[in-house]
Order: C-alpha cells, then structure tokens, then sequence
C-alpha cells in the first residue's frame, strides 16, 4: 500500500493536511491448467465407418483438470462458452442430455459436424472425494452428475452434505468429452471434414 500525505505550501500557513491511504486487496491467486492443453484428439475417422442415417458417437477422450491455488484455500467455480454454438446439431446427445449440454463441433460447407457433452469427473482435494454442484448465473445452489452445461450455468464442488462450495488450495479431476458426429448423409464427404470443437473454459472465485 502507498501513504501519501498531501499538504499546501503558500504565503498563508495552514493547520489542515490530507492522508491518503491506497492499497489493494487480491483473491487467492489461483492457476487453473489442463492435460494435453485442453487438446481432445480423435484422430483420423474413416468415413466408410459413419451411419449415413443415424448420430455417430464415438468413445469417450478424457483430459485432466488441475486447479492450484498455492497455500491459501479460496471458494471457486468454473463455467463453459460453447464458442461454436452456432453449428449444434439438436438432439445428438441422445437421451439424458439437455441441449444446454450440447457443444457444437463446428460445420463444413455449411452442414454442421456433430456435438459433444463434457462431464466433469473424479473431483478431488487433498485425498477427499468432492461432489460437483451446479447453479443457473446467481441462482441457488444444486446438485449437479457432473455433465456440463454452457454458461451462464456455473460449477463448483461440496465437501459434505451442505450444498455450498468448498473452500480448497487444490482441486484434480477429469474432464471427459464424448463426440457424436453427425449422420453421413447430412455432412460434405466429398472433402476432409475436421472436428471443430471449441469452448472456453473460465474460473472465478465465489
């Protein structure tokens, strides 16, 4: 912080003075990183494999998720921008899923790829076991299973039966995402199609 005392020199004498006193206060500063640079790789995907008439889902990929927040416990949650929402490809997902669960996985020639669900998996802290919690912007806490909507729904984590979330200097889980591409006859196979995902994945503190 700075202190910094201000007074007026003239011809006149002056029994009054100024203090100002400036500083700045931090949230913990916490580093949020993911495996592989969020990369999920699904290689090479022969089209002769692709159902012409139904949704492809392919195997699930998994990458980690570390959040470090050094020695100072803070409460955090993380929310997801779907950045090709344009292109999703409704009811892919297939049953269980909402559409605010549907990330789209960008489009070729105009005729969109296919979608994919994140779910956030295996949270932990120092050894303990965490459960994930959701909330829709400023909204009340719930129970969440993990699979992730876009924002403006946000997730955090508890550590015991009160749904609020914990505060922790550490958190490691995994994130899985689960392609589904779309039905042959509706993509341009007369080119390479790429698999276009992208979100953004942002952390802020509760």
């Amino acid at each position: 912080g700075v202190i910094c005392l201000a007074a007026s020199i003239g011809a006149q004498a002056t029994n009054v003075a100024q203090l100002v006193v400036r500083g700045t206060i931090t949230p913990a500063a916490c580093n949020l990183s993911l495996g592989n640079s969020g990369i999920i790789d699904y290689g090479v995907i022969r089209s002769g494999e692709l159902s012409q008439t139904s949704f492809n889902p392919r195997s699930p990929q998994t990458t980690s998720l570390v959040v470090n927040c050094g020695t100072t416990p803070a409460k955090f949650g993380l929310t997801l921008t779907d950045l090709q929402a344009g292109s999703k490809v409704t009811g892919i997902l297939g049953g269980g899923y909402t559409e605010a669960q549907n990330f789209g996985l960008g489009a070729v020639s105009s005729r969109r790829t296919g979608g994919y669900s994140v779910t956030l998996r295996d949270l932990r802290s120092s050894g303990l076991t965490l459960s994930p919690i959701m909330r829709v912007s400023t909204g009340a806490w719930q129970n969440s299973d993990g699979k992730v909507a876009q924002a403006p729904t946000q997730y955090s984590w508890r550590n015991g039966a009160s749904i609020t979330p914990a505060s922790i200097a550490q958190l490691t889980g995994i994130i899985e995402v689960m392609a589904v591409i779309n039905k042959a006859q509706d993509l341009d196979l007369t080119r390479d199609v790429t698999l276009d995902g992208r979100a953004t994945l942002v952390l802020s503190y509760i």
